[in-house]
């Protein structure tokens, strides 16, 4: 069924603010609009398109699909313009929308019974919709739950940033109440719709639709403020670093080859009396891990070949969070390399500290790699050696390192 308007160049498009299932607001909302002069001659799903025109006087009529994917009865149609009525178009593909700008014309619905009679298929649309989305939202709940019970701290520590530690829950977070409140504005407005018509009680017009529209307003900018800073994470987390720690920073100083004094790593010189041929040092902050560190160094050394001390250095907010991350890397690795089969590190005793664990392996060149993870309080020390110098005779430097 073709509308009796047609759009011109000169039409322009708003976006209803309210909810459609809140008829008698929508009405008023489009009778607003023909007072200021802006008349809704289309609609493209919840959008009107509007010409400008002299301000008038209009009344609007919302009048609900009785079947899915309904045609207007011809017959309807000039009935209805015989009483002064003309058609609009369809709003959100449920909704019949028609004008009248004659005020002594009489009311398409005088019955509010037989009125809601007519909403019986929209009102089972609205019980599957709300059903079909409910199960969608508590899906994407439960995604959001399984991702965060399960997520790696070490993981989360090397790749994450500010912006994605802070940000990206609140992204989730907002996207999940925009979409559940709207949710429950349609089906509370459906339903409070059919009450009332099935109870006898006309509609409310023209009815306040200021304090909904507020609420739309919020409720757009939430959700341009959740892909905004989705879009910030996204490109943020598109650089990387070739250590995999990302968003860190390179704090060796190339001059002199040195990291700064502050940089808590293991030295090649300490450990096998040698100085590095070649040095790496970073340094990264997030709000759960304040300061932390990665360094690798190269070595090397006679009758041995290379030698190298790779270190990750992490000072946790809490203490606890310090155990949560220890207890993962010492399921494999201390962290380094944990897409290969499982060496678990064992308890080794070292006085002054609140644990140490180390494991061993045999690399494919004849020599062992070693690795080891020490806590102190909320400080965390992963550290993999390749070298002649057994880590557990070390204990006492590598204490060291951790400040008391």
């Amino acid at each position: 069924m073709r509308t009796e308007n047609s759009r011109s160049q000169n039409s322009f498009r708003r976006s209803c603010p309210i909810s459609i299932y809140d008829v008698a607001a929508v009405e008023t909302w489009l009778e607003d609009l023909a007072r200021r002069g802006e008349a809704p001659v289309s609609f493209t799903g919840s959008r009107v398109d509007l010409l400008p025109d002299a301000p008038r006087e209009s009344r609007f009529r919302l009048q609900p699909f009785r079947r899915r994917k309904e045609v207007l009865d011809p017959e309807r149609v000039a009935a209805y313009r015989s009483m002064g009525w003309r058609l609009v178009g369809k709003l959100g593909g449920v909704f019949w929308v028609w004008r009248c700008d004659d005020p002594d014309a009489p009311e398409l619905d005088t019955d509010p019974v037989v009125q809601g009679e007519g909403y019986r298929y929209l009102k089972r649309r609205m019980i599957f919709r709300t059903v079909a989305c409910g199960l969608v939202w508590l899906a994407l709940l439960g995604l959001l739950v399984f991702t965060v019970l399960n997520l790696s701290l070490r993981t989360l520590l090397r790749q994450g940033s500010w912006l994605t530690l802070t940000a990206a829950p609140l992204v989730a977070v907002s996207l999940l109440a925009v979409l559940g409140v709207q949710l429950w504005l349609d089906a509370r407005n459906t339903w409070r719709l059919w009450r009332t018509l099935w109870a006898g009680v006309p509609l409310e017009r023209p009815k306040p639709y200021r304090r909904q529209l507020r609420l739309g307003q919020l409720v757009y900018a939430a959700t341009l403020v959740v892909y905004t800073l989705n879009l910030m994470i996204s490109f943020q987390n598109m650089g990387g670093s070739p250590s995999g720690w990302n968003h860190a920073e390179d704090i060796l100083d190339r001059q002199t080859g040195q990291a700064p004094a502050e940089t808590v790593a293991v030295s090649l010189a300490e450990l096998d009396n040698v100085e590095p041929s070649w040095f790496s040092a970073e340094r990264k902050s997030l709000p759960i891990a304040p300061e932390m560190y990665d360094s690798r160094q190269y070595a090397p050394l006679p009758e041995y070949g290379q030698v190298r001390a790779e270190t990750a250095y992490y000072r946790m907010l809490t203490e606890g969070l310090a155990r949560a991350l220890t207890a993962e890397l010492t399921e494999n690795r201390a962290g380094f390399y944990d897409n290969l089969p499982a060496i678990p590190l064992e308890p080794v005793e070292a006085p002054g500290l609140d644990g140490f664990w180390w494991a061993e392996e045999m690399s494919g060149a004849g020599n062992a790699d070693q690795f080891a993870v020490l806590r102190r309080g909320a400080q965390v020390l992963a550290l993999w050696y390749s070298g002649p110098t057994d880590l557990r005779t070390e204990t006492g430097y590598l204490t060291a390192l951790l400040d008391p």
